[in-house]
């Protein structure tokens, strides 16, 4: 399966269905829409992840970074519909599920456009975004705090070299 993002919109709600994996490396792509997003009427939010094979510790911090901004920005929740037990066992371990809603709707039929892909303008946006994802990952619990600390550390070696 392509790793890829559809987007679709009906009514007040934003539906974007998580294809194959999602990483690090395809994340800018959602991180961008979702800034859009943002800058917009409050909408319901809601990520389709009945089809996504993968996520890494990037993406798992997008979906609290997302999870998070809209409860600051419009005081609502993202709903995480139709996930696999692997993305349920990710946000679990992460914590990212006591700040979203899990729904089930095998029903749902949607008329969804595949977003462009966007990627990184150079290495250093890139190591910016994964330090913003994990130090998001650890501002949740401290658990995360003590997973993700070597991580940051080192990006935050490498980006001072």
């Amino acid at each position: 399966m392509e790793d890829r993002f559809l987007y679709s919109e009906a009514d007040d709600t934003i539906f974007i269905k998580i294809e194959g994996n999602a990483t690090m490396k395809n994340s800018k792509t959602l991180s961008d829409l979702l800034a859009e997003i943002f800058k917009g009427e409050k909408k319901n939010l809601v990520f389709e992840m009945s089809d996504c094979n993968y996520l890494d510790s990037t993406f798992l911090g997008l979906i609290a970074k997302c999870a998070l901004e809209i409860k600051k920005t419009w005081n609502s929740t993202l709903y995480i519909m139709n996930a696999s037990n692997m993305v349920l066992s990710g946000l679990k371990q992460t914590g990212i599920d006591k700040f979203v809603e899990k729904i089930e709707d095998s029903s749902l039929q949607l008329k969804a456009s595949e977003l462009e892909k966007q990627d990184f303008g150079d290495k250093k946006e890139k190591t910016l975004h994964i330090l913003e994802m994990h130090k998001t990952l650890m501002e949740l619990n401290e658990k995360n705090k003590e997973t993700f600390q070597n991580v940051v550390n080192m990006i935050e070696k490498d980006l001072n070299k």
